[in-house]
């Protein structure tokens, strides 16, 4: 069961806002505003961009690693997590293939680590992390054998750690920062029988040995499948919890999607500043519930379930009125947090509808919104529809997972543009 302390950290200076926040070199003037209330600064923001038309900051293609043909360590099976060494290298997880492998800052194949299986130096099959601590030091959460590996930096076998469910918890997500402080999420085991333990998640800080740390906050625990008087729920579309490290380690910023409003906590969780933006929310509307709905009737009948079966499991099928606020949010460069828009149905192909399964979440949409460290609205970074996105050690980097027309998975690295001479300019 997770440690439920109160860390001690050294913080970093705070950024501080009072009154109305002036125009910069390098942005126009906010339509936003700032007050105290308990000693929580409430930042809210009315919709305008901070960022000029054309100062907005873009992702352009820097790198791309990965073949259609040609030798097995180019071709990814199922990437399903990717860092940068300090040394430049580009290291990344092929969860089909059960390998790590390491690449030079240019792309080029060094050498792979790991083989499938179960055993001492064995990754199982389909479903690998990768997380980088510190002295790069890699974490290689292994959900199939529910264990995690330490690895050197140059990929030596270091050890193992068990991530098996302990009591009523388990363990439900990894996080790590630029300067390698990892953290573990752990949620309560829902059984229809028993009443929930808790109604929160613990994040703690995970030492490279696998113990356990400090705890840095709680949030509420991911509600879209639940048990109400015994019986299954499935929310779909629903708003969620979410949580990331904030990108100077100085606690964590939380949030849930169907509502627009995001909190820079202190380690131990406490509240120090509440973000936001004012936007009305996007109707889920019936004809699109029809359309989701469909999807899933095919999917029942393709089976060997019974009417009644089918009907059973429909009726556990629940909508909501609205899409999420945002897709997920993520901690970016110089304080920055990035929030990735929302897809709705209604602009998805019907090959796209098709691919929706049971297990879905909403679609991420076609850009980011970005904030400030101050909580001020920047704008929009656009980035491609299905790319999933996450920010590189080196801090003016993104990478993403691209998808060609042969279902091919190539690793994408992203230079942010705009961001250096925007940084310079307020300083």
């Amino acid at each position: 069961m997770p440690k439920l302390s109160i860390a001690c950290f050294c913080l970093l200076p705070a950024l501080g806002l009072t009154g109305c926040v002036s125009e910069t070199q390098s942005a126009g003037k906010w339509d936003g505003s700032v007050r105290d209330s308990a000693g929580i600064q409430i930042v809210d923001n009315f919709g305008e961009p901070l960022w000029k038309p054309g100062e907005e900051w873009r992702l352009v293609e820097d790198i791309r690693i990965g073949m259609r043909e040609g030798p097995p360590e180019y071709q990814f099976g199922q990437i399903s997590g990717y860092g940068e060494m300090s040394d430049g290298r580009i290291v990344v997880a092929d969860a089909m293939a059960s390998k790590i492998r390491f690449y030079s800052p240019e792309g080029e194949h060094l050498y792979s680590v790991g083989k499938r299986g179960n055993g001492p130096r064995e990754f199982g099959d389909g479903s690998l992390g990768l997380l980088q601590g510190y002295g790069d030091t890699l974490l290689v959460p292994d959900w199939r054998n529910l264990q995690t590996h330490r690895l050197a930096p140059d990929g030596t076998w270091l050890g193992s750690f068990s991530i098996r469910p302990e009591g009523e918890w388990r363990v439900s997500g990894w996080d790590t920062s630029p300067s390698g402080l990892i953290s573990s999420s752990f949620a309560p085991l829902q059984q229809p029988d028993k009443p929930m333990v808790d109604t929160m998640e613990v994040v703690v800080i995970r030492h490279l040995d696998g113990t356990l740390g400090d705890t840095l906050g709680r949030v509420p625990i991911d509600q879209s499948f639940k048990f109400v008087d015994g019986e299954p729920q499935r929310w779909y579309y629903a708003g969620l919890p979410d949580h990331d490290q904030r990108w100077d380690d100085s606690g964590i910023v939380t949030g849930r999607s169907d509502t627009y409003e995001l909190t820079w906590r202190l380690p131990g969780g406490q509240p120090e500043k509440i973000v936001r933006l004012h936007r009305e929310p996007m109707p889920f509307t019936v004809a699109e519930q029809g359309t989701l709905m469909a999807r899933f009737d095919d999917m029942l009948k393709s089976g060997d379930r019974t009417p009644e079966r089918v009907e059973q499991i429909k009726n556990t099928i629940h909508f909501t009125d609205y899409y999420p606020y945002y897709r997920r949010l993520m901690n970016g460069p110089d304080g920055t947090l990035w929030l990735r828009h929302v897809r709705p149905i209604q602009d998805l192909s019907e090959d796209e509808v098709q691919a929706l399964t049971a297990s879905s979440r909403v679609r991420p949409g076609p850009g980011w919104d970005v904030f400030d460290r101050q909580g001020r609205y920047l704008g929009v970074v656009g980035a491609p529809p299905d790319l999933p996105a996450g920010g590189l050690r080196g801090g003016n980097r993104m990478v993403g997972i691209v998808v060609d027309e042969f279902d091919v998975q190539y690793l994408q690295i992203y230079r942010i543009e705009g961001l250096e001479q925007q940084l310079t300019a307020a300083d």
